[in-house]
């Protein structure tokens, strides 16, 4: 893994049950990892769903391979949450790829 490529700092989040005074569920986000990763855009598309357009986009994030990242997490990157798709593990190149969704809020 050459260093000089991860760029762009990105922090990984994983969802945390939270009980209210009711007893009623709720799932709140805990930062986990803070580290920099390279990132690629593979694609993005416009699409109208229920009258709204939505845009979406896939990107790919290269972290180091000791983070520990599961499907669960999402990831933070420049303001925008993304939702996890794959999780691929290169070790020859001591890194992991993560293939993720922009999350439409």
């Amino acid at each position: 893994m050459r260093a000089g490529t991860l760029h762009y700092p990105i922090t990984i989040q994983e969802p945390v049950v939270i009980k209210d005074g009711y007893g009623a569920n709720s799932i709140d986000w805990r930062d986990v990892i803070s580290t920099r990763s390279n990132v690629t855009y593979n694609s993005g598309n416009r699409q109208n769903q229920n009258n709204e357009i939505v845009h979406s986009y896939t990107v790919t994030f290269t972290v180091r391979y000791y983070h520990k990242v599961n499907e669960n997490m999402r990831i933070l990157w420049n303001g925008k949450k993304y939702r996890i798709l794959s999780i691929n593990p290169e070790l020859y190149k001591q890194s992991t790829t993560i293939v993720t969704e922009l999350i439409n809020e």
